[in-house]
């Protein structure tokens, strides 16, 4: 698996999201963008708009994460469970408030995140499950992998 991450990164590891201004523990955004490129790769290695589509899901809800659902020094973490048929990111924070599609007009410079990744996902045929933890919420977004990929690799089997 070619990542920012390095070699030794596992799918099912939890990974800390170092905060957006770059201080503290944790992967860099960037870093986090990659494996979920890495990881749709790896299901689907033949659909390079599905690696797009799981890079721009997965920086979108960090970034929200970030940016909405944790407060200076509270964590943010990343998994990305491992599905045969489909990307999974799964994205945990310490808020209970939650993600809010809101509509941003053409002078705004945010607002279009949970725009994006809904079309993404409708464009999948996905879906974005948001669940109430103790800790906050966990935000679960699933690409199933297109149609002809799967045809393609069950004739391998």
């Amino acid at each position: 698996m070619r990542t920012a991450a390095g070699p030794d990164f596992i799918p099912r590891t939890r990974l800390l999201v170092r905060p957006l201004l770059g201080k503290g523990e944790g992967l860099l955004l960037g870093d986090i963008r990659a494996c979920g490129r890495a990881c749709a790769e790896n299901v689907c290695p033949d659909v390079r708009e599905y690696w797009d589509a799981a890079a721009l899901v997965t920086s979108e809800l960090v970034g929200n994460a970030l940016r909405h659902g944790a407060k200076e020094g509270e964590p943010v973490y990343v998994e990305f469970p491992v599905c045969p048929w489909a990307f999974q990111v799964r994205v945990l924070d310490p808020s209970s408030e939650l993600p809010q599609e809101r509509t941003a007009h053409d002078v705004d410079e945010e607002g279009r995140g949970l725009f994006l990744v809904h079309n993404c996902t409708a464009e999948y045929g996905g879906c974005l499950n948001v669940e109430s933890t103790e800790d906050g919420k966990t935000v679960t977004c699933t690409l199933p992998i297109p149609a002809p990929s799967r045809a393609t690799e069950a004739a391998g089997a």
